[in-house]
């Protein structure tokens, strides 16, 4: 959509220099389409790339797909340097809550040993969410780590037939409690190469296109449901909500819709420029994002787009607890 927008502006600025009455039709669909465009860029007047001092009031979120620390053999480099990197970097993190997709736990492992490295090390608390745990004990999933007490916790299950789902804390912030939400949304089952080969490959063309359709299409249902999900249990909070998590969908989908319908998005409200979350081949992709509710001001937005660990970057914002 950014390239849509800007070949618009392109066509208008030639049309224009060219005073020609065709300059009306790119004007149009910028006006009217500007509620989808905006959704793939801020421009805020003033963001502050810094974390807050801290304040009674505040609270610091870090949202991050760790893509299981790269503990596969085809996502580790020479002597694990990248997992160790990626562990270190988010358990020295200065964020009072940690939501991170794709987790890995190995607690027999000096190097994958996260819930010790992030959590116990750190002084923080814990909650997995588990999709899978195998015999020796390793876990896979969505985690949460806090800096305040965990008073309650639960998990938000999309099916049977889907390791996608969400989780939610609920923390004691000083004399209130809030509940942070954390999820993961049905990927999109497509390789980033596929679609580079099957756009540079003629003979390709049509047969992978097909291919592609049909998985965006089985992804976009599957995340319909999921985000329905996720903001039925929501609305039924009694406490001040942030989510954070991976929608695994662009800005200008449904699932975004929904999630913005009812959520502040914080990269919108401080954010700047883009804000690609994704760490690959294919351009202008945020596809990482935090939302907040009523009760909520975001005060800033930090995606940390030199953090290259994995295929996605960690994204952070600070939220002020309104007076209720």
């Amino acid at each position: 959509m950014p390239g849509a927008l800007i070949l618009n502006i392109l066509f208008l600025l030639i049309w224009l220099l060219n005073r020609s009455v065709k300059a009306i039709i790119p004007l149009l669909v910028i006006f009217f389409g500007w509620s989808y465009y905006e959704r793939g860029f801020a421009f805020n007047l003033s963001p502050d790339n810094e974390l807050l001092d801290v304040d009674p009031q505040l609270l610091q979120v870090l949202s991050y797909n760790v893509r299981i620390f790269n503990t596969y053999a085809h996502l580790q480099d020479e002597n694990q340097q990248s997992s160790k990197k990626m562990i270190k970097w988010v358990a020295n993190y200065p964020a009072d809550i940690f939501c991170l997709q794709e987790f890995y736990n190995d607690p027999t492992s000096p190097v994958f040993n996260s819930t010790s490295k992030i959590g116990k090390q750190q002084r923080k608390r814990f909650y997995i969410a588990e999709t899978l745990v195998n015999n020796n004990g390793v876990q896979f999933g969505l985690a949460i780590f806090s800096k305040f007490p965990i008073v309650d916790k639960g998990i938000i299950r999309f099916g049977e037939k889907t390791n996608n789902l969400a989780m939610f804390i609920d923390v004691k912030l000083r004399a209130d409690t809030v509940r942070i939400y954390n999820f993961h949304f049905q990927s999109m089952s497509i390789d980033e190469k596929d679609i580079v080969d099957t756009y540079q490959d003629e003979q390709k063309l049509t047969t992978g296109s097909r291919k592609l359709l049909r998985l965006f299409k089985r992804g976009v249902v599957k995340r319909a449901d999921q985000v329905n999900l996720l903001l039925e249990h929501a609305a039924a909070s009694p406490y001040p909500v942030i989510l954070c998590g991976d929608t695994n969908d662009l800005p200008y989908s449904y699932t975004y819709q929904r999630l913005k319908t009812n959520y502040t998005n914080a990269f919108q409200a401080k954010g700047w420029g883009i804000g690609a979350t994704y760490n690959g081949k294919l351009p202008f992709v945020r596809i990482d994002n935090q939302f907040c509710g009523e009760g909520w001001e975001v005060l800033n937005y930090i995606l940390h787009d030199s953090v290259s660990y994995s295929d996605h970057f960690p994204i952070a914002a600070t939220y002020k607890l309104l007076n209720r």
